[in-house]
């Protein structure tokens, strides 16, 4: 049975289907960001023959470099974390807001982070950062006159 065939599926039969893959395309994702951090803590990369994990995944996984770079990334929150694994398999967070919390995500604060981020799009994570890390209306950088 060719995998990719729709028009056999009634209208109702479709949803649950697309349902059912999304949730386990949300578990699979959780689950090959533990095993993208569990190489690149063991280096595993280097006895493979690849000088880091980026390397690896673009070289080897065939990645493009901004997959490989939020997937190696996002890791670094969920090991500190292992709530945000559980938060991406069932689908509270997506990968992007795991990228834009992690910088602001503290043993104090990451439950409450998690739950404020719960089902929020990319421009709702945006202003849930805003609002509870304001920054100061400067200059990032300052140049000579």
């Amino acid at each position: 049975m060719d995998p990719f065939a729709t028009s056999h599926f009634s209208h109702d039969a479709l949803i649950h289907d697309l349902n059912t893959i999304d949730g386990r395309d949300r578990m699979t994702t959780a689950v090959l960001l533990s095993r993208v951090a569990e190489v690149e803590e063991r280096r595993l990369f280097l006895r493979e023959g690849y000088a880091s994990m980026q390397a690896y995944c673009v070289e080897e996984l065939h990645w493009c470099e901004g997959t490989a770079s939020r997937r190696i990334y996002a890791p670094h929150a969920a090991r500190r974390f292992p709530l945000l694994y559980v938060a991406i398999a069932d689908g509270r967070l997506h990968l992007t807001a795991v990228l834009m919390l992690a910088k602001y995500l503290t043993s104090g604060n990451v439950d409450d982070l998690v739950a404020a981020a719960t089902h929020k799009s990319k421009a709702g994570i945006e202003r849930l950062i805003a609002e509870r890390f304001p920054r100061l209306d400067v200059p990032e950088i300052l140049r000579p006159i």
